[in-house]
Parts: structure tokens; C-alpha cells; sequence
């Protein structure tokens, strides 16, 4: 299929908001919030010259979200495949890019597999998370490696003034029970919050295709899932405002899958960090933190041991933000990450250290405003990488507000990718490059009556595309081949309609293989999110509905032959309402997938019918 230029995007753009201003949305008032992520410093949307979308606890609740890929994938440009339900591995794309290609910390902290490469999302417990930053596009010269797509950053819950007790339980279907305790308080110097949680569920059958699965024979059974969970942030700030904070968030469980390897794996996913920040003068403020990660799974079948995998990861770092006069900023900044491994596997090598030097500049220059970002990480293992950025935006008559920017990104090859032993089916290559891109971005972004809109044309160039290719005899190995070739319009808004506030937003979005000039497998064409919701008295209701067009996928079952197919479409139709029985009590009950819609996300693998869930919570005021 042939792709369509940069410049018909950006008319594309046009055409949609002159079509249907108001379809596309998210909540107007996240608009204006503080954002951190985006320029690692405190600026509100407005101000950011990156599509950012905020996602508070407030929403969270609002929406009766079970699970993080829930709320995720109401932000444009994310699509997400599941393996078959709560707890299944589940991975999340932004932008078309890989699912490696999403940087994502948890209060300041990097997370995810040093194996793999990406983040288990479907361990992350939405009872523990205050809110989420979703930055789309690349920013790697802020952090890294990884941040092809964007960053996600997951806050934990944070305390304020008084104490402010809470208590949740709720009960659905596939047997599932949850209950959640959280105890939040402070004063104007000190706050603290402490959250634990546990879940279960039966879940559903996982798999439905032997071939997906490797299990044979395939037996149909429901997959369970449990999860225990607790956090802790606790912070105080000094008479000379300088503020001291720890944070800590773990959940452990279990989840059963459909394998003919594994079936079974216990699982341990850990964040924690304490921050350090003081202001020198009246125009400096000096950061620091320390954090630590970890990600274990010991694996199962059928109640025997088979493998351990567990990533360890250590950082630290050290910025500063200046105020330089009344129209520039400047923050420089250094970071260090040591990633060490611990597995059943024997790898040639068991650890990894990067450090690198960044810095960004903003100024303002009336109804102009530029930014310039540059970053160099040295790593043992690859050497250097240099990566940069530029953005303007541009203040217009009528509100309306221009974006433009450039920025290059990389993403370092995976433990997995680099020192995978030679298991007869797979083998590291430790000659690999870093994944390259370059990414081009145009914005418009204005108000309506009742609300805001925002439109984003982006196009991103991946190069030394990493891919496991056939060496011969049935068995595998990376090599740099691939480049990829990424073109999107993301159309959001925001209004008010009869009392109804609709939320909704659509991508548009076309992926190539540069190597087969076919599209990245998994990557959907059009994604559409619609949120709306009504208060009536006591009452609040609401729908939601998320539709994702074919996707493509491949076919290994006669490996190392490969087929190309497509999964269709589906679009999903969400129900909830919740009532406040008192000032202290509420219920809420929530029906997912109404229409219960057969669709798969992963092919082969099950995705839950019509399904249910109710909730009480407690929250003495």
C-alpha cells in the first residue's frame, strides 16, 4: 500500500476539524494541568510544546477502569494486544511504533524488562496510581533510550491535607473480587499516602488457537489471575521549602496461561524512590533521586519449575532547572542506570551501565515560544549516542495556537537481543546497533465554546530496525535490516453537549515495512475513542466507546515459512453509572463490552464478553 506524503497528512488534518470539530475529544480541564513529563519540569499543557494527555484519578475512578490498559487506551494514538484477559500479557503501541519503543517510569523511575524490553502493564495496579502522563512523540533527548513513541509516567497516590481514609471492595463476573484500603493525609508540610490491594479473578480461557498457544492438546479452561498490591508516598517539605519524598509500589501475584512450555508464572513487578529537592536563590532549583526497579517471573508447568527471569535496575540522577531572565529557562541534568539480570538462562553477559548528559533551553519570545533539547548517553555495551530536538509554537488571532517540531530518538538493543544463548531455536547478537528515528511533528491546537481541540500530524522515520530473522535449522537470530516508515493525524477535542461532556478522539495512522513494504503487524489504521458522561443529581452515567480497524499479523504456524494475514475490526461499547448513596458512600456498577462483541487483539488468543462489576466505596469526609 502506498503511503501518503507528510504534506496530505497535514491536509488531512484540516479537512477532518473543518468536517467534525466535535467528535474528537478528551477532558477540556486536563488541558490546562500541570504537566512534569513532558519537559521533566513543571509546565501546564498549554504551555508544553508535546502532545501530552493526563489522566487522573478522578478519571480513573470516573470510568470504573479494571485494569491500566483500560484507561491507556483512551489516549490517541495507543492500541494495545492482550493474550487472552486480566493479567495476560499485554503490550502497548504508541504512535505505530514497537512496543519496546515506549519509555515508562513510575514516579520518576524507569521501569520494565532488561530481557524483553518492555513494561508488564498488566501487573501495574490502577488502585495505587494517582495519575498517568501520556507524552506522545519522541524524547529521547530528555531520556534515552526507549522513548521512540513517548513516554508513559505513572504517578503513585499522593496525601493531602487532613486525614482522608478510603475503602473500596467490588465483586464481577469470571468470579472476580477485589478490595483496596487507602489511608491519605498532611498538613501544608507533610503528606502521605498508604494503599494495599488485593484481586482475583477465574478469568476466561485464554487461548482459542493451539497454534497461538503451543499447547497441544488445547484444553478449554478459565486462566486465573491474582494480584496483592501496596504503595507508599510520603514527603515533607523544610522551612526553606526544600522537600524530601520516598515512594514505594509493589504487586506480586500469579497468572495461569495456556502453554505446552509454561502455564503458570508468579510474578513481582517493584518501584521505589526517594527525591531530593531544593531552591538556590530565586532562580535555581536543584533535583535529585535515586530509584530502583524490579521486574521478576519464575515460570511454571504444571506446578514444575522451568525458568527464572529478573531484571534489577539502579538509577539515579541529578538536575537543575534556571531561570534565565523573564524569557528563558534553562535545565541540565545527568543520569545513570545499571541494569543487572539474574536468570535459569545462562547469558554471555549479566549487566549494562548508561549514563548520559542532557540539557533543554526554552524561550519566550512573545507570541513565540522555542525550545531546544540535546542529550548524549555512553553506554558500555554500544558506545555513544547522541540524540536532539527543536520546537516552536506560535500564538495565532482566535485562540488558536501552532506547533512544529523535529526530534531524534533511539532505543539500545535488549539483553535478550544482544546475549541470548544458543538454545538450538534462538541466538543473541552482540554486534547490534541502537534502533535510530527521526521524527517530524505539526500541531494546531484551539478553544471551543465549552472546551478545547487539538490536532497533530506526525511523522516518524525508524531505522536498524531490530528483527529475529531465520539463521537456519529452524532457529533465529537479530539483525539491523529493517526501517520503518510512520505517518499519522491524531484529531482530540474536547465540549459540552446538553449537559453531556463528550470525551473523544481519533488517529488516523499508516505504518510500512520498508524491507517488505507491508504494514507493522498489530498497528490498526484508524482508532477511535468516544467518552461521554452526564451527572443527574446524585447520579453519574456514562458510555464509552473504542473501535480499532483490521490489523495485520503473522502467521508462523508453518515456521520458517511466514504468512501474512489480518484480524478485522471491532469496536466496543462500555456502560457505567455509579450513585451516591450518602456523603460517605457510593456504589457504582459497570457493564463491559455490552454487545458482546467476539473480537481477538492478539490472534489467537480470547477477549472477555459481556462482563460486569459492581463496587462500594467508603470515604468519610
Amino acid at each position: 500500500m502506498k503511503l501518503f506524503p507528510f504534506a496530505a497528512v497535514c491536509g488531512t488534518t484540516f479537512i477532518c476539524l473543518s468536517v467534525s470539530p466535535l467528535v474528537l475529544a478528551e477532558d477540556a480541564d486536563s488541558l490546562d494541568a500541570i504537566v512534569v513529563t513532558a519537559d521533566r519540569k513543571a509546565r501546564t499543557v498549554d504551555e508544553t510544546l508535546t502532545p501530552v494527555t493526563i489522566i487522573t484519578r478522578k478519571d480513573i475512578e470516573k470510568y470504573q477502569a479494571t485494569e491500566l490498559v483500560d484507561v491507556l487506551r483512551r489516549v490517541p494514538s495507543v492500541n494495545a494486544i492482550n493474550s487472552g484477559g486480566v493479567g495476560q500479557p499485554t503490550s502497548v503501541y504508541l504512535r505505530g511504533t514497537n512496543a519496546s519503543h515506549v519509555l515508562v517510569l513510575i514516579d520518576g523511575v524507569k521501569v520494565g524488562s532488561a530481557t524483553l524490553g518492555t513494561t508488564a502493564f498488566e501487573h501495574l495496579p490502577l488502585d495505587q496510581i494517582d495519575r498517568i502522563e501520556v507524552v506522545r512523540g519522541s524524547r529521547s533527548s530528555l531520556y534515552g533510550s526507549e522513548a521512540i513513541g513517548g513516554v508513559i509516567q505513572i504517578f503513585t497516590r499522593k496525601g493531602g491535607k487532613g486525614f482522608q481514609p478510603e475503602i473500596t471492595v467490588g465483586v464481577g463476573s469470571n468470579n472476580t473480587r477485589k478490595a483496596n484500603v487507602n489511608l491519605a493525609g498532611g498538613n501544608n508540610t507533610t503528606w502521605y499516602n498508604l494503599n494495599a490491594g488485593t484481586e482475583k479473578t477465574d478469568g476466561i480461557d485464554a487461548c482459542n488457537n493451539s497454534n497461538a498457544c503451543f499447547a497441544s492438546p488445547l484444553q478449554p479452561d478459565n486462566d486465573g489471575y491474582r494480584r496483592e498490591s501496596a504503595s507508599l508516598r510520603a514527603g515533607h517539605r523544610l522551612a526553606d521549602g526544600t522537600e524530601i519524598e520516598v515512594t514505594a509500589l509493589q504487586s506480586q501475584g500469579d497468572t495461569q496461561y495456556d502453554g505446552g512450555f509454561q502455564n503458570h508464572t508468579d510474578f513481582t513487578q517493584q518501584a521505589s524512590s526517594g527525591r531530593f529537592k531544593h531552591k538556590v536563590g530565586e532562580r535555581v532549583v536543584i533535583t535529585a533521586q535515586i530509584g530502583q526497579a524490579q521486574d521478576k517471573t519464575n515460570n511454571f508447568k504444571d506446578g514444575v519449575f522451568k525458568s527464572r527471569f529478573n531484571t534489577q535496575r539502579a538509577t539515579s540522577n541529578v538536575q537543575a532547572d534556571m531561570q534565565l531572565g523573564q524569557a528563558g529557562g534553562l535545565t541540565i541534568g545527568i543520569d545513570q542506570q545499571n541494569d543487572k539480570i539474574d536468570t535459569s538462562t545462562r547469558y554471555d553477559r549479566t549487566s549494562r551501565k548508561n549514563t548520559g548528559m542532557f540539557a533543554s533551553y526554552q524561550h519566550d519570545l512573545g507570541k513565540t515560544q522555542m525550545e531546544f533539547s540535546a542529550r548524549q548517553d555512553d553506554n558500555e555495551q554500544f558506545g555513544r549516542q547522541n540524540t536532539g530536538g527543536v520546537a516552536v509554537g506560535h500564538d495565532l488571532p482566535n485562540n488558536l495556537r501552532l506547533k512544529a517540531s523535529y526530534n531524534t530518538a533511539f532505543k539500545a538493543p535488549t539483553m535478550n537481543d544482544l546475549y541470548y544463548p544458543d538454545d538450538g531455536t534462538g541466538v543473541g547478537n552482540p554486534k547490534l546497533a541502537p534502533e535510530t528515528s527521526h521524527n517530524t511533528e505539526l500541531g494546531l491546537q484551539g478553544t471551543l465554546p465549552k472546551g478545547k481541540w487539538e490536532i497533530n500530524a506526525f511523522h516518524n522515520q525508524v531505522d536498524n530496525l531490530i528483527t529475529w530473522k531465520d539463521i537456519g535449522g529452524f532457529k533465529s537470530s537479530p539483525f539491523n535490516t529493517n526501517k520503518a516508515d510512520i505517518q499519522g493525524v491524531e484529531i482530540v477535542a474536547a465540549t459540552q453537549l446538553a449537559a453531556w461532556n463528550i470525551a473523544s478522539n481519533l488517529t488516523l495512522q499508516r505504518t510500512q515495512d520498508k524491507s517488505s513494504n507491508q504494514p507493522l503487524t498489530y498497528r490498526p489504521t484508524q482508532i477511535l475513542n468516544v467518552d461521554a458522561d452526564r451527572a443527574l443529581g446524585r447520579v453519574n452515567i456514562g458510555a464509552t466507546v473504542h473501535a480499532e480497524s483490521k490489523r495485520d499479523w503473522d502467521d508462523a504456524s508453518a515456521w520458517p515459512t511466514i504468512v501474512r494475514r489480518q484480524l478485522p475490526g471491532y469496536a466496543t461499547l462500555d456502560l457505567r453509572a455509579d450513585y451516591k448513596l450518602s456523603k460517605d458512600w457510593t456504589v457504582g456498577a459497570k457493564i463491559g463490552n455490552v454487545l458482546d462483541k467476539q473480537y481477538e487483539t492478539n490472534k489467537g488468543y480470547n477477549q472477555d464478553g459481556i462482563n460486569g462489576l459492581v463496587t462500594l466505596k467508603y470515604a468519610p469526609k
